[in-house]
């Protein structure tokens, strides 16, 4: 997007927080980012095209800072940090996004519905692969379900936040919505709940492209160890990186690789992850 159209929406932004959508001009909007009304038009075709590429803009502006986190080691720290990043951006825009709530004037057209569609289904993708990155193969039986009771304890903050004004530390709210999510998993483990929300009755919700999980930050590991490896601990780790995603591991192949690669100190973070999700291949 080039540096007018920024600006335009720059400028739009504040007097749709201050004045809300409707009772904002374009004239105002086009006066406040120091071109004429004309000059507007040839950025955007509507207030309404102006509005869409907003929220497409700052949707996208947090996407990069939520990813910006990603190469944090530490499954949980990791999350902590693009929660705490996610309450940090939204809150940033609480008058713009209170106001267009209060007046509901987000046009409903095609654009729109793809554009709000792909953010449910990326949330639900974000919450899915931190559930099992944290939890590992414990978990995955009713990931899903405690992904979308996190979305939801998630939204409900958020509200608060921008609805009510409460203020909170946002790396301390995500610290303790995380503790939140243990007592799920916990809970779910002790009582041994069998889910509502399985992968077979999400697939019939959502596309089939949302329902896989990123690439783990073991299996980026295993993938970087393989490259500089050689000869059997290579092939160990060749085996190991295709039986951990695949969809019925075996534990014994897992434990006759990681039986190889312990034999060299260079595996041992790759070992300690796959003991983390495969506890039985411990050795004793």
């Amino acid at each position: 997007m080039d540096e007018k159209s920024i600006s335009i929406m720059q400028a739009a932004i504040k007097l749709f927080a201050k004045k809300g959508f409707t009772s904002t001009s374009v004239q105002e909007i086009a006066k406040n980012a120091g071109i004429s009304k004309g000059a507007f038009y040839l950025h955007f075709s509507s207030k309404d095209e102006l509005l869409f590429a907003l929220f497409d803009y700052y949707y996208n502006q947090m996407k990069a800072k939520v990813e910006a986190c990603a190469n944090e080691p530490d499954p949980r720290e990791k999350f902590i940090s693009q929660l705490a990043v996610m309450f940090k951006e939204i809150a940033s825009h609480r008058d713009f996004i209170t106001m267009q709530i209060r007046e509901q004037t987000i046009p409903f057209n095609e654009d729109i519905e793809t554009f709000t569609s792909r953010m449910r289904y990326e949330s639900y993708q974000f919450y899915q692969n931190h559930i099992l990155d944290i939890y590992g193969k414990k978990a995955e039986e009713f990931s899903f379900e405690i992904s979308i009771v996190s979305e939801g304890m998630y939204k409900a903050y958020l509200e608060l936040i921008l609805m009510e004004g409460a203020r909170f530390d946002f790396r301390n709210l995500a610290e303790a919505l995380l503790r939140r999510v243990d007592y799920l998993v916990e809970g779910f483990l002790y009582h041994q709940d069998t889910p509502l929300l399985t992968k077979a009755y999400m697939a019939d919700l959502i596309p089939e492209e949302f329902l896989g999980v990123s690439e783990s930050p073991l299996h980026k590991l295993i993938q970087a160890e393989e490259t500089k490896a050689g000869g059997e601990e290579k092939e160990a780790l060749t085996i190991l990186k295709e039986e951990l995603t695949s969809s019925s591991p075996r534990t014994a192949i897992i434990k006759g690789m990681t039986a190889v690669l312990r034999e060299d100190g260079r595996f041992e973070e790759i070992i300690d992850r796959v003991e983390e999700n495969y506890p039985e291949i411990r050795s004793r």
